[in-house]
């Protein structure tokens, strides 16, 4: 089993409300969201490339808020 955490500072509301919509659960990985001082998502995952598309879907929806925000 792979761990991963990442942290994000900016935009926590926004985001968090973002990803709640999304699903966060695979058969090979499964994400977990926490809200504090920053959104934390928990990545389990059972291999590499599971890990990879979960992580790279996090950062292309954050990517897209981001985007959004700057044509504003």
């Amino acid at each position: 089993m792979i761990f991963c955490t990442l942290k994000i500072y900016e935009n926590i509301e926004e985001l968090y409300k973002i990803f709640l919509s999304e699903k966060l659960k695979s058969g090979r990985a499964e994400i977990t969201i926490k809200k504090n001082n920053a959104l934390i998502f928990e990545i389990k995952a059972k291999d590499p490339i599971s890990m990879r598309a979960f992580i790279t879907s996090i950062l292309k929806i954050i990517q897209t808020h981001d985007k959004i925000l700057q044509v504003k």
